[in-house]
């Protein structure tokens, strides 16, 4: 079998690890977006692995990224309306 390829030396995956950890899910898809978009063809299983995503996330981060239109909003994670309803007293 071929030998891994590393995009990253161990020093700067450290850092981008802990910065990588900071950011909130939508932030998260667009971030291993653009760093697969930077390395390219091949990388999406080793940003994966690296960062702990599924390889999914950067499936679906750049097709946000890519789409016509794309201003990233980070104010709001979620659309109105998601996320778990509240409790409602009348029970």
């Amino acid at each position: 079998m071929g030998t891994k390829k590393s995009f990253y030396d161990a020093k700067d995956l450290e850092h981008q690890k802990k910065y990588f950890e900071t950011l909130p899910e939508k932030q998260r898809r667009h971030f291993l977006a653009f760093e697969y978009l930077k390395f390219g063809r091949g990388s999406q299983r080793y940003l994966a692995q690296a960062y702990g995503a599924a390889r999914q996330i950067i499936v679906d981060g750049v097709k946000e990224i890519t789409a016509p239109g794309f201003q990233p909003d980070y104010k709001q994670q979620r659309r109105p309306g998601g996320g778990r309803k509240k409790k409602s007293n009348q029970s």
